[in-house]
């Protein structure tokens, strides 16, 4: 049986991306078009000030998360297809400012919502618990009848025969579906770039990078032209990006969410072995991401999907004693600058005044499990992207260019044996390691989560890349962790200089938050990431609605 591959288009790159861009544009119709100006820092405020969205579509956008959306559609207060166009709409703005879409089929969705206001006239019920909400999708999400380009130029204008199975679950759940988002080409950068589409720019701030992969998705979702979305993470990218704008992602095992037919920059047949790769939600509440997991559990996914494995969405019995949580504050590597060491500190003081325990604890083996999970990324030597390039005669982008990941030496198959005993080795140590921390907590129990940063500093200029073991650590592990915005950056409080740097890459970190330039950080979300045991999801966001209780400003 000869391995699948993917199709490729054979046009010179620049042609191919020509082509892309004005089928995009086409997609836009002329009166949703905005004028702004082209300079602006910020641009959270172009939704409302533009004039393209009516005061009820403003309220639709503004003022809910998917959660109480979903209600008000239920209880008929807005039909699936007002809905539908406010979002479209939303998303049409987003895109001309932050270059976030890569795919939109606008109409489609349109002619879905229609369709599902019928049924709900019909019956007086929802399809589904997703009843027209709009979901917007990481690129390498497959949609039957669209490209999944990935940020490969060869990739363009050969569209996908079949869903992705996470999107006909979906589907099934009552969701409308209207576009795509942009990913970094190799999707392995924390850069959303590629030669195709071009950056994506972070609303909040035109020189803070947006992150990746998960980029456009994370821009689209912060701009609110839409409020949950499915991106992937394989080493921080549903949640770098979520950090990066302050909202909220959740990275769930591997097992837990279909995966079966998505898109990669590897060769088909990697994904599922190494390192795994897992769809994840982002969103504007972290309920919202609780609430896709859970109703994508109760369809059952282990049957259509053989990546799932049978775990059923069991609630925890209610937990009524206090939590102890293990806290960790150095990655090993590079120290946190002063906003994010301020937001640790402070969620410990409340969670501690609350009378929840906070047990001090080490990134046990970071370097072991940073140095296991290059091997897995790197163990073709890049040769497959390579291959997808030449085709079309791509350069490297400059994020990838610069990443010093590829190209590299390729390995054979006895080093990969050999990486996957390193790592069943690193999975058993941090087990023990979890367990251990029985010895510390004050009812002899282990530590219900981990509270620590996904990165040591705030969301960073543009092409300025900057290595964080508080990510890759828990995809070799296969933990989920949750991300959640706290405070922002506060020049009264963080203004302060950094002891000299530790290596290269601390004075690398330490150079954006130099005098002079991290003023310009000033408001910026600060978010932290809670970790826990894997495959248990419900535990962990029992856990966080209790955080979020002492919090108080956690949605």
């Amino acid at each position: 049986m000869k391995p699948v591959t993917f199709p490729v288009t054979r046009r010179p790159w620049q042609e191919l991306r020509d082509a892309k861009l004005a089928e995009r544009e086409s997609k836009i119709p002329d009166e949703w078009r905005v004028e702004f100006d082209p300079e602006p820092t910020n641009l959270m405020s172009l939704a409302q000030n533009c004039g393209l969205l009516t005061p009820r579509e403003l309220q639709i956008t503004d003022n809910y998360d998917a959660t109480s959306l979903l209600t008000e559609i239920a209880k008929g207060t807005y039909t699936s297809l007002e809905v539908t166009i406010a979002f479209c709409k939303r998303s049409a703005i987003a895109q001309q400012a932050l270059n976030c879409l890569t795919e939109i089929f606008y109409d489609e969705a349109i002619e879905r919502a229609k369709w599902l206001d019928k049924e709900f006239q019909k019956t007086g019920r929802t399809v589904g618990p997703l009843h027209g909400l709009p979901i917007c999708l990481k690129d390498s999400v497959n949609v039957a009848g669209y490209d999944s380009v990935v940020g490969i130029a060869a990739y363009a204008f050969q569209p996908e025969k079949e869903n992705s199975v996470i999107v006909d679950l979906m589907l099934k759940l009552g969701a409308v579906l209207y576009v795509k988002t942009n990913v970094p080409q190799s999707m392995m950068v924390p850069d959303t770039d590629n030669n195709v589409f071009g950056t994506t720019r972070n609303p909040i701030h035109k020189e803070i990078t947006a992150s990746g992969s998960s980029g456009g998705l994370a821009a689209l979702i912060k701009f609110r032209g839409s409020l949950l979305g499915i991106g992937t993470d394989v080493g921080g990218s549903i949640r770098v990006p979520a950090y990066s704008h302050g909202i909220y992602s959740t990275k769930p095992s591997s097992g837990r969410l279909p995966y079966h037919n998505m898109k990669g920059y590897l060769e088909p047949g990697a994904e599922t072995v190494g390192v795994l790769c897992v769809n994840a939600p982002m969103a504007v509440s972290y309920r919202d991401c609780e609430m896709l997991m859970r109703v994508i559990a109760e369809t059952e996914p282990w049957l259509y999907d053989p990546s799932c494995q049978y775990l059923p969405w069991i609630q925890p019995k209610p937990l009524s004693r206090t939590l102890s949580l293990g806290v960790i504050r150095f990655d090993g590597e590079v120290q946190t600058l002063p906003p994010v060491t301020r937001a640790l500190n402070e969620v410990c003081d409340k969670l501690k005044a609350a009378g929840h325990e906070i047990i001090e604890l080490e990134l046990y083996k970071f370097q072991d499990i940073s140095d296991n999970a290059v091997d897995f990324f790197t163990v073709d030597g890049g040769e497959f992207l390579k291959s997808q390039l030449d085709i079309t005669g791509e350069p490297w982008s400059t994020a990838v260019a610069n990443g010093g990941m590829y190209p590299c030496e390729k390995k054979g198959i006895s080093d990969f044996h050999a990486y996957s005993s390193v790592r069943a080795e690193l999975q058993r140590a941090w087990l023990k390691y979890w367990e251990q921390t029985a010895q510390k907590t004050k009812l002899g129990l282990p530590v219900d989560a981990l509270i620590l940063p996904i990165q040591s500093f705030p969301a960073r200029p543009d092409g300025f890349l900057i290595r964080s073991h508080f990510s890759r650590t828990w995809n070799l592990l296969d933990y989920p962790g949750i991300i959640f915005p706290v405070t922002t950056v506060d020049m009264a409080k963080d203004d302060i200089d950094m002891p000299p740097p530790l290596n290269d890459m601390d004075a690398k970190a330490q150079s954006t938050w130099a005098k002079g330039v991290r003023e310009r950080l000033q408001g910026f979300p600060i978010g932290l990431q809670l970790v826990g045991q894997r495959q248990m999801e419900p535990k962990l966001f029992q856990t966080m609605d209790k955080i979020a209780n002492v919090l108080g400003n956690v949605q």
